[in-house]
């Protein structure tokens, strides 16, 4: 049975709703079969939808003595009833839940099962993050909590954020950590990349991880790298994750933790990096203002500025008004003026934002004029923030020299960043901040070396959204990376810049004496 158009539109948001074809179920149910060789007693459905995977289960796993199915959609609860009614060896074997997995007690179904039996957990739960069903105020959400454990502004920006699979992902497998349990679940690969990522930190033992992509477009009509994962339950504690072709099994990688060191391909490293470690100068995220139809502006023919609202206005640049880059305008080595501009109400986090009125007063009425714009600033962030707050801002922001990279494009570029006015940097871009201009060229040509860009591809996700993080970027030991360099290679590479900026020997050797480098 299909949905209509009118029922998938009021519902695909909140659910995260991609229902899988009943062909593809049985393509997923007979890998999981012929690959492993399972026979599960039991099996679990924690989000079945309209039934198509119940249908598939059944189909290929006809041995099965009982199929769980949980699905707090009641529409989708009495379809996928009418289905099983309809059929007399679904009927008798299936046990349907009407309820919310977040807060569902799992142990009405685990009085009736035994340990050693073989249990299946499958399905294809929703895809969708948390922070993206907070935004249509649904409350089709775990209990609200930071489950990662992060702390701080972590907690409450990106890295609070997490795909709503990833915890009940979670949840059922340390549910099941006493049970002989294999979970297999549709997901976007970003999902198994977090889930082995923090591996360490489970209170339940994995004896193996799998993941077959294929593709999602060809399946559910969404552009997104997707695949099969399949995790089995027990010791030995594995580390890594092999990735298969969903459709001809060969293997195509594994990721995942190499000597205490994390990899997106443990197979292209040759022990670990010569420059893996912890970088010397700390990695910014560019500011964090979630209004750009207010906060940034553009210069019209008239030479005015111009918002995202269509209204033009007369500002002085560098009081609150500064050069800003996004990760779009981050296509070449060298930087030295910017499309778009934005106002920038804070020289630091939480600075009193009230002294603008007295500094400026046309920056004040203009932030006062858009008020509305600001105040509906969805993020926990600006809840207790300064009227008109910004994030992501400090010292670092407003310093002449910069050499960042756009978060996002799959082949890195760095870029020197260089103006007479300090250039800002929006937040899908990363920055180091300098004080002295030939620390920045250096920096520039160490960081483009084939060396660390092989690094960089072994240990980002190209897949990921944001392939390229503070956290990735941390990783570059800027002074290993300079020992393996020399000065020949860092004078070419600056001299054929657009700039054709001259480098010393003396510069180049007072690299590592510099106190913000080392």
């Amino acid at each position: 049975m299909i949905l209509t158009d009118n029922c998938l539109n009021t519902t695909l948001v909140e659910y995260g709703d991609y229902q899988t074809p009943v062909p593809f179920v049985r393509r997923v149910c007979k890998k999981l079969s012929s690959f492993y060789k399972l026979h599960p007693m039991n099996i679990i459905e924690p989000t079945f939808g309209i039934g198509n995977f119940l249908e598939g289960i059944i189909d290929v796993f006809n041995d099965t003595c009982t199929i769980y199915g949980i699905e707090i959609n009641k529409e989708y609860c009495n379809i996928a009833e009418q289905r099983i009614n309809s059929n007399l060896s679904l009927k008798s074997r299936v046990k349907l839940y009407n309820s919310n997995v977040f807060a569902f007690d799992f142990n009405d179904i685990k009085d009736s099962l035994s340990p050693k039996d073989q249990l299946l957990i499958i399905g294809n739960p929703p895809w969708i993050t948390n922070s993206q069903l907070a935004s249509i105020g649904s409350d089709n959400l775990p209990k609200k909590s930071n489950f990662k454990g992060h702390s701080g502004f972590d907690a409450m920006t990106g890295k609070g954020n997490f795909d709503v699979s990833e915890y009940i992902i979670l949840k059922l497998l340390s549910e099941f950590a006493n049970f002989d349990c294999i979970l297999a679940m549709l997901c976007k690969t970003v999902v198994a990349k977090n889930i082995v990522r923090d591996i360490g930190k489970y209170d339940f033992s994995i004896s193996s991880i799998d993941l077959f992509t294929f593709n999602a477009t060809e399946i559910f009509n969404v552009s997104c790298d997707a695949g099969l994962l399949v995790v089995r339950l027990g010791k030995p504690n594995i580390q890594t994750c092999s990735v298969y072709n969903f459709n001809t099994n060969e293997k195509i990688k594994e990721f995942g933790w190499v000597d205490n060191a994390f990899y997106s391909n443990t197979q292209t490293i040759n022990g670990r990096s010569e420059i893996d470690g912890s970088c010397q100068l700390t990695w910014r995220q560019g500011i964090k203002h979630d209004c750009s139809k207010v906060m940034e502006l553009v210069i019209d023919e008239n030479g005015f500025f111009k918002n995202g609202l269509g209204d033009t206005h007369c500002f002085q640049i560098a009081s609150y008004v500064y050069p800003l880059l996004k990760s779009s305008d981050i296509r070449t080595h060298e930087i030295t003026g910017t499309r778009k501009y934005v106002i920038v109400t804070q020289k630091r986090v939480g600075e009193d934002t009230s002294k603008i009125k007295r500094q400026d007063i046309i920056i004040w009425e203009y932030l006062q004029k858009h008020e509305s714009y600001l105040a509906a600033r969805r993020s926990s962030i600006y809840k207790n923030a300064p009227k008109y707050a910004i994030f992501g801002v400090g010292d670092y922001s407003f310093s002449n020299y910069k050499v960042g990279i756009s978060g996002f494009y799959k082949e890195p570029i760095f870029a020197v960043i260089v103006g007479n006015t300090p250039i800002l940097m929006d937040d899908t871009c990363y920055f180091l901040s300098f004080s002295k201009v030939e620390d920045a060229y250096i920096t520039l040509a160490l960081l483009n070396s084939s060396v660390c860009i092989t690094f960089l591809k072994t240990i980002a996700f190209l897949d990921s959204k944001r392939p390229y993080t503070k956290d990735i970027l941390q990783r570059i030991d800027l002074h290993k990376l300079y020992k393996l360099m020399n000065y020949d290679y860092v004078r070419d590479f600056v001299s054929n810049l657009p700039s054709r900026f001259i480098l010393t020997k003396l510069d180049y050797d007072n690299y590592l004496r510099n106190e913000k480098v080392v």
